[in-house]
C-alpha cells in the first residue's frame, strides 16, 4: 500500500512539474513576414548539417509566464516552418528567456524529428530592438540521451507585440 501511495505522489508531482515547466503557449505558430535562418554544422548526425529557413517563419506570440515554484518568470514563444534548403525537412523550436535577460534561459530545437536542447545562455542573444533571438555557434545536445550534438548559428525573429520585459 505504501508503494502505491509513493507512486501516486510521484505521478502527481510529475504532473505539477510538467504543467509548471511547460513554458511556451498552447497556440500554433502562424505565418509572419519575418525571415529567419538557422545553419546547423558539426552535427553528430551529418544529414542534419545545412541551412534551415528559406523564407518567413511561422511564430506564436511571446507569452510571459510566472509559474509557481522554482522555475523563474519566463518569456517564451515557438516557431516552425524553417524548411531545410534543398530538402523536404523542416525545423521547429521552443525558445524561453527571462524578462530583461540578454541570453536564453532554455531552447528546444527539433531537426528531422530529433529534439536538441540547452539550458545555458552562452552563444545566444535576445536582441529586443531588432525583434530577434540570435545563435552564435550554440551547441545543443539531443534530449533522448543519445549524446548527439549540433552547432547552430542564425536568427529567429520574434513578434513585436511582446509583454513588458520580453
Amino acid at each position: 500500500m505504501q508503494s502505491l501511495f509513493k507512486t501516486c505522489v510521484a505521478l502527481a508531482a510529475t504532473s505539477v512539474l510538467l504543467v509548471a515547466c511547460g513554458g511556451g503557449n498552447d497556440e500554433d505558430p502562424t505565418p509572419s513576414n519575418e525571415p529567419g535562418v538557422l545553419t546547423v554544422s558539426n552535427a553528430t548526425i551529418s544529414t542534419l548539417n545545412g541551412v534551415y529557413g528559406n523564407g518567413a517563419l511561422n511564430l506564436t506570440n511571446v507569452d510571459k509566464e510566472n509559474p509557481i515554484g522554482s522555475v523563474p518568470e519566463l518569456c517564451s514563444f515557438r516557431f516552425d516552418g524553417a524548411n531545410k534548403v534543398g530538402a523536404s525537412t523542416t525545423a521547429f523550436g521552443d525558445i524561453r528567456y527571462r524578462p530583461d535577460a540578454t541570453g536564453l534561459h532554455q531552447v528546444f530545437l527539433t531537426f528531422e524529428g530529433k529534439e536538441y536542447a540547452s539550458g545555458e545562455p552562452t552563444d545566444t542573444a535576445v536582441v529586443r530592438e531588432s525583434d530577434q533571438v540570435r545563435f552564435n555557434g550554440k551547441t545543443l545536445t539531443a534530449t533522448d540521451n543519445s549524446n548527439a550534438t549540433i552547432r547552430v548559428t542564425g536568427i529567429v525573429p520574434m513578434r513585436t507585440n511582446r509583454p513588458l520585459g520580453c
